[in-house]
């Protein structure tokens, strides 16, 4: 039983202790939080408010990071240092070079770490992958990850909410279309280009909604990822090849239902995953290479979140004067 310890108590804590107690093989033993009201509710037996104390229990195997974006390297790096593994929420650091100390400082102790992604672990991502070859050359990628985030109006009436902090690196690039990139990254590679729009709205100027289009001209391919937090829109995948396409339905970070669409033939639907939560799948994965030692499969989870890292940050300085 892999035992954890969880440090945040955000919106995205309920969601993996239940994933966590889906998947076999996991168990949450302590939390830390500032609140210790806050911390309490999840029901985990240990509660701190002392995250050093927490981190010098004998019985933790992993921290998982659920704290704002900004904060992961820090948190991260306190718990390798203090002989823990790690699994750190999305997105993974702020910048490569984080992403690199935290790796070497990984190997350098002989220990364990990876970024909480869900989607790229899907069965019927995996399936997407498998498709691909026979809708011939992909020319266009259409991702979509747009709704209007009930927490955006409480946003604009003026309360602090991480996901709309500039401060704690939140907004709609970072926060959700980073799984529009995982994906596409994923299936194509590191793209020759990149540029990102965003609209920046409210007093903290965020970028609550935004384009990222990503060309990869040796490919003949490009890849436009909308993401908002403002505004309500379509979800899905949607890949162009000269022989057909293939449709993904649902939010992209469930991957819900894939469809392949060939002319002639009837659309071939798959809907392959095995957990109804989208977190559980992923947790599967890291726990296998956990428990199986397998440090190449962990060494090709790092290549992606490399990756994505330097992309997102392509992405933010494409909006600079001059670049």
């Amino acid at each position: 039983m892999i035992k954890v310890a969880i440090v945040g108590s955000g919106r995205i804590v309920p969601q993996m202790l239940e994933a966590m107690q889906t998947v076999p093989g996991w168990e949450v033993v302590a939390i830390c939080g500032r609140s210790r009201e806050k911390a309490a509710r999840f029901g985990i037996p240990d509660v701190y408010t002392d995250y050093a104390q927490m981190l010098a229990r004998r019985d933790i195997d992993f921290v998982y990071i659920a704290l704002p974006n900004s904060l992961h390297f820090a948190a991260a790096k306190q718990a390798l240092l203090a002989g823990r593994n790690v699994l750190c929420e999305k997105p993974f650091t702020s910048t490569v070079e984080q992403a690199e100390e935290l790796f070497a400082l990984a190997e350098e102790r002989g220990l364990w770490i990876f970024e909480a992604i869900s989607n790229i672990h899907l069965p019927n991502f995996r399936k997407v992958r498998e498709l691909l070859p026979q809708i011939g050359p992909v020319r266009l990628v259409h991702a979509d990850y747009d709704e209007h985030f009930p927490r955006y109006d409480l946003y604009l009436d003026g309360a602090e909410i991480p996901v709309f902090s500039q401060e704690y690196e939140g907004g709609a690039l970072r926060d959700i279309n980073i799984y529009c990139l995982h994906v596409v990254l994923a299936l194509f590679g590191r793209p020759d280009a990149v540029s990102y729009a965003s609209n920046a709205t409210g007093r903290n100027a965020v970028g609550t909604s935004g384009v990222a289009t990503l060309t990869y001209g040796k490919q003949g391919l490009v890849a436009v990822c909308t993401a908002s937090m403002d505004s309500a829109g379509p979800h899905g995948f949607f890949f162009q090849g000269e022989k057909g396409a293939i449709r993904v339905d649902g939010l992209p970070n469930f991957f819900t239902r894939v469809e392949l669409l060939l002319p002639g033939a009837e659309p071939q639907v798959f809907e392959l995953n095995r957990y109804e939560h989208r977190l559980c799948h992923q947790l599967e994965v890291y726990r296998d290479i956990f428990t199986s030692g397998d440090r190449a499969a962990e060494a090709r989870l790092h290549a992606q979140t490399r990756l994505i890292t330097e992309t997102l940050v392509r992405c933010e300085a494409s909006q600079k004067p001059g670049l």
